[in-house]
């Protein structure tokens, strides 16, 4: 049996835009009568009523203690479209607390990992909307360099409450690391989703532990079908997997044709053939020579590049000139 280390984690500042926060936490508890024996002396003999609101006590700063975290999630990533930095989503595991994740959903880039463990009581994390992880910081597990981990997301080892939907249907592309899943029974989908397209043909780019995820056979919706092989993240047609272009284009291309392969300096895809039509650059960004001598009609976009030419340095993912 593989034995997966995993602890309690706190979240690893990242830089992102746009950030908003609105209360919506709600928490349910049932009030306990306190037993109490009054005795002739008229003094009060607590029994229950104390171990009671000493128990009331300690799970009140526990909620808090879980609510704090929950909302310092929200405050992070509402909001944001790029992610300088990591996504971390963990330690969701109250079961008085109502998990909403739906501020996941405007996440389009991360340049670090993803990590998605120990959130028992959620049953989907929507990142509808994300598109590329570029790894360049990984999650080392036992020696392994990883860009996406789930692992740990049910409590029991036969569960009924737990991670059983991970929507990311517009993710492209996993630059740079490996993907692993540990420990998650009732998480579907997983085997529906063509990984080789997402991490770029890399070998043993994908690790599957013990209960990587639900084992069984998964349908997608007829949308998903493309000649005959359904990829997808669910079973309704906005969940379809988008991955179709020609073998030689290496799963980045602006249409189906052999010659309509993007750029090599493109990541996660482009709407043409040269490196100004990148939707996102594999290493940098590098704006144009300011040049008033240029029509109206030439190019005169931002390119991408393999690395920062002369006058220039490396910022973040742009290379800024002198």
């Amino acid at each position: 049996m593989e034995v997966l280390w995993f602890c309690v984690l706190t979240l690893v500042p990242a830089l992102c835009s746009g950030v908003t926060f609105e209360e919506d936490f709600t928490a349910e508890s049932t009030p306990v009568e306190e037993d109490r024996d009054v005795l002739s002396t008229g003094r009060v003999k607590v029994n229950n009523g104390e171990l009671y609101r000493s128990y009331k006590r300690r799970l009140s700063n526990e909620i808090h203690q879980n609510y704090v975290h929950y909302h310092a999630l929200r405050k992070r990533y509402a909001g944001c479209t790029y992610v300088h930095g990591n996504v971390e989503i963990t330690n969701l595991d109250d079961p008085v607390l109502r998990y909403n994740l739906d501020f996941l959903s405007s996440i389009k880039y991360v340049s670090g990992y993803v990590l998605i463990g120990l959130s028992t009581q959620v049953e989907q994390i929507p990142l509808r909307n994300l598109e590329v992880i570029r790894g360049n910081h990984t999650y080392r597990v036992q020696g392994e360099e990883y860009a996406l981990v789930v692992a740990l997301t049910s409590r029991d080892s036969t569960p009924v409450m737990g991670l059983r939907n991970l929507y990311m249907p517009k993710l492209k592309e996993i630059s740079r690391g490996k993907v692993m899943f540990s420990q998650n029974p009732l998480l579907s989908h997983m085997s529906t989703v063509a990984w080789d397209i997402i991490t770029r043909g890399r070998p043993d780019s994908i690790h599957l532990a013990e209960k990587a995820f639900e084992m069984k056979e998964e349908t997608c919706a007829d949308e998903c079908n493309i000649d005959g092989n359904g990829l997808c993240w669910g079973d309704s047609p906005d969940m379809c997997q988008e991955a179709i272009c020609a073998e030689r284009c290496g799963w980045r291309c602006y249409g189906p044709g052999e010659d309509e392969c993007c750029h090599v300096n493109c990541a996660v895809g482009c709407t043409g053939p040269g490196p100004q039509d990148c939707m996102v650059c594999m290493d940098y960004m590098l704006e144009p020579e300011k040049d008033e001598t240029l029509d109206e009609d030439e190019d005169n976009r931002p390119s991408c590049v393999g690395y920062c030419p002369d006058k220039t340095y490396p910022k973040l993912q742009t290379c800024v000139r002198f």
